[in-house]
Protein backbone atom coordinates (compact mmCIF):
# COMPACT_ATOMS: atom_id res chain seq x y z
CA UNK A 1 0.00 0.00 0.00
CA UNK A 2 1.04 3.90 -0.96
CA UNK A 3 2.23 5.59 1.88
CA UNK A 4 0.31 8.44 0.78
CA UNK A 5 -3.14 5.86 0.94
CA UNK A 6 -1.57 4.51 4.42
CA UNK A 7 -2.13 8.52 5.90
CA UNK A 8 -5.70 9.22 3.87
CA UNK A 9 -6.61 5.98 6.26
CA UNK A 10 -4.95 7.40 8.86
CA UNK A 11 -6.81 10.62 8.65
CA UNK A 12 -10.16 8.41 8.13
CA UNK A 13 -9.64 6.95 11.13
CA UNK A 14 -9.02 10.41 12.50
CA UNK A 15 -12.27 11.78 11.51
CA UNK A 16 -14.42 8.69 12.73
CA UNK A 17 -12.85 8.98 16.25
CA UNK A 18 -13.84 12.87 16.08
CA UNK A 19 -17.13 12.27 14.96
CA UNK A 20 -17.22 9.79 17.37
CA UNK A 21 -16.28 11.64 20.43
CA UNK A 22 -18.20 14.83 19.14
CA UNK A 23 -21.47 12.07 19.10
CA UNK A 24 -20.84 11.39 23.05
CA UNK A 25 -19.99 15.12 23.57
CA UNK A 26 -16.28 14.86 24.57
CA UNK A 27 -15.40 18.34 23.02
CA UNK A 28 -11.93 17.82 24.64
CA UNK A 29 -11.45 14.66 22.54
CA UNK A 30 -12.47 16.25 19.54
CA UNK A 31 -9.88 19.05 20.16
CA UNK A 32 -7.08 16.92 20.41
CA UNK A 33 -7.51 14.71 17.66
CA UNK A 34 -8.46 17.37 15.27
CA UNK A 35 -4.77 19.33 15.96
CA UNK A 36 -3.11 15.94 14.91
CA UNK A 37 -6.13 15.38 11.62
CA UNK A 38 -5.23 18.89 10.70
CA UNK A 39 -1.35 18.68 10.39
CA UNK A 40 -2.03 14.92 8.54
CA UNK A 41 -4.78 16.21 6.41
CA UNK A 42 -2.46 19.23 5.11
CA UNK A 43 0.44 16.78 4.55
CA UNK A 44 -1.82 15.02 2.20
CA UNK A 45 -3.17 18.00 0.47
CA UNK A 46 0.54 19.52 -0.64
CA UNK A 47 1.95 15.17 -1.64
CA UNK A 48 2.32 14.60 -4.97
CA UNK A 49 -0.19 11.68 -6.05
CA UNK A 50 0.88 8.75 -8.61
CA UNK A 51 -2.35 9.01 -11.11
CA UNK A 52 -2.74 5.46 -10.51
CA UNK A 53 -3.75 6.03 -6.50
CA UNK A 54 -5.74 9.37 -7.39
CA UNK A 55 -9.25 7.55 -7.35
CA UNK A 56 -8.29 5.46 -4.35
CA UNK A 57 -7.23 8.21 -2.63
CA UNK A 58 -10.41 10.76 -3.47
CA UNK A 59 -12.65 8.20 -2.33
CA UNK A 60 -11.38 8.10 0.82
CA UNK A 61 -10.99 11.97 1.14
CA UNK A 62 -14.42 12.39 0.19
CA UNK A 63 -15.39 10.01 3.03
CA UNK A 64 -13.06 12.29 5.53
CA UNK A 65 -14.67 15.41 4.25
CA UNK A 66 -18.03 14.08 4.77
CA UNK A 67 -17.35 12.59 8.39
CA UNK A 68 -15.96 16.11 9.46
CA UNK A 69 -18.60 18.09 8.30
CA UNK A 70 -20.93 15.63 10.03
CA UNK A 71 -18.67 16.73 12.94
CA UNK A 72 -18.92 20.11 12.45
CA UNK A 73 -22.38 20.44 12.27
CA UNK A 74 -22.74 18.55 15.82
CA UNK A 75 -20.21 21.48 16.90
CA UNK A 76 -22.50 23.89 15.52
CA UNK A 77 -25.50 22.39 17.29
CA UNK A 78 -24.10 22.06 20.71
CA UNK A 79 -22.63 25.65 20.28
CA UNK A 80 -26.50 27.05 19.30
CA UNK A 81 -27.68 25.03 22.52
CA UNK A 82 -24.98 26.28 25.05
CA UNK A 83 -26.21 29.83 23.90
CA UNK A 84 -29.03 29.31 24.40
CA UNK A 85 -28.40 27.85 27.67
CA UNK A 86 -26.63 30.99 28.81
CA UNK A 87 -28.96 33.62 27.57
CA UNK A 88 -31.11 31.31 29.63
CA UNK A 89 -29.57 31.40 32.78
CA UNK A 90 -28.16 35.21 32.34
CA UNK A 91 -32.70 35.91 32.07
CA UNK A 92 -32.96 33.82 35.11
CA UNK A 93 -29.90 35.55 36.81
CA UNK A 94 -31.38 39.23 35.95
CA UNK A 95 -34.95 38.28 37.17
CA UNK A 96 -33.79 37.09 40.64
CA UNK A 97 -31.84 40.18 41.09
CA UNK A 98 -34.78 42.11 40.56
CA UNK A 99 -36.55 39.90 43.05
CA UNK A 100 -33.67 39.89 45.82
CA UNK A 101 -34.52 43.64 45.21
CA UNK A 102 -37.81 43.64 47.00
CA UNK A 103 -36.49 41.64 49.82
Amino acid sequence: MSVLIELAAQALQQAKQMNNAALENDWGQVAEIQTKHGELVSKIAIAEVEPQLADELRNILIEVRKLNGETEALAASTKDGLVKEKKTINKANKMQKALDAFK
